[in-house]
């Protein structure tokens, strides 16, 4: 979406005003789905994504071009409009999965789910205790609560955008097992640490570096900057850094689980850590592009980063 001139760009108090309403609108939108989508027949909804993603390609505004040249640098190709397609109609299947999670039971979170390589996680966890790394892949949402409900409860990071937003997202994965801080709750590293201490199972997004303090790794030969928490969090602990990617399947999300990142001491051996887990999603994604719901500049040539 273009940028509006200084000559029309709202005053403050307006766009805090049009914040608040967007914010609003946000809110009931998901309070309305978190009663309804789940009892949406899922043929109906498979038909409403197919079409909405079909409408989206129509109009491509700003955030769809950020997809395509992202999809176009993890695969190293160009994107055409095929993948594109597939890439918002994931997104799309994964915000009514959000919508559904509420609804469903234990049970069936577990059961729309399948993993390999989850003999990694479940080692980890028995001991010494496991921090995942994941890129904004899939579901996460669903990843939390099967793990939650196959017995690792889940203590995450999200990021805080407006405090009546963050509220109803926290309550939303609460009641899903998961425990949740703020991305600029102080402390943070220290609260992840304590979690681990408590049994819980800590998985944070591990791609996008949300507040510019991340460190610079590459990303199959692109550099980029990524949050330095999980290799942190991690060494700090004793547990087992594990990277793990979500795809979809036709009627499953699968998660792939990584052999877990060997702890490396001092600030380049948080950078070797981070490599590793960057060079495991990268590998990751290439081979399933149509999954990563990055909308937001990542990569360092479009973010204005430096290496």
């Amino acid at each position: 979406m273009p940028q509006p001139s200084e000559a029309v760009r709202p005053a403050p108090a307006e766009r805090r005003t049009v914040d608040r309403v967007r914010d609003a609108a946000l809110r009931m939108t998901f309070r309305a789905g978190w009663r309804v989508a789940a009892h949406v027949p899922e043929p109906v909804v498979r038909g409403a994504v197919v079409g909405a993603a079909r409408l989206a390609m129509i109009r491509q505004g700003h955030h769809l071009g950020l997809l395509r040249r992202n999809l176009s640098l993890v695969t190293g190709r160009p994107t055409g409009d095929d993948l594109l397609q597939a890439g918002v109609a994931s997104y799309l299947r994964s915000f009514w999965e959000v919508l559904a999670l509420p609804g469903w039971s234990r049970a069936e979170a577990i059961g729309r789910v399948r993993t390999e390589g989850e003999h990694h996680l479940r080692d980890a966890y028995a001991g010494p205790g496991a921090v995942v790394a994941l890129p904004h892949s899939g579901n996460w949402d669903l990843a939390g609560a099967w793990a939650c409900g196959t017995g690792m409860p889940v203590t995450t990071v999200a990021e805080q955008l407006s405090d009546a937003e963050f509220a109803a997202f926290v309550g939303f994965r609460e009641r899903l097992g998961m425990e949740v801080l703020s991305h600029r709750e102080p402390g943070a590293i220290s609260a992840l640490a304590g979690a681990v201490g408590r049994g819980r199972l800590v998985c944070l997004m591990a791609d996008r570096d949300l507040d510019g303090t991340g460190l610079a790794v590459r990303w199959g030969g692109q550099p980029v900057s990524m949050p330095a928490g999980p290799a942190m969090v991690a060494r700090r602990t004793g547990a087992r850094l594990v990277p793990a990617v979500c795809r979809y399947e036709a009627d499953a999300m699968v998660i792939r689980f990584a052999p877990p990142v060997a702890p490396r001491p001092g600030r380049d051996g948080l950078v070797a850590m981070t490599q590793e887990v960057a060079d495991f999603f990268a590998t990751e994604l290439a081979r399933h592009p149509q999954d990563w719901h990055m909308l937001q500049p990542f990569f360092a040539v479009d973010r204005g980063a430096r290496r």
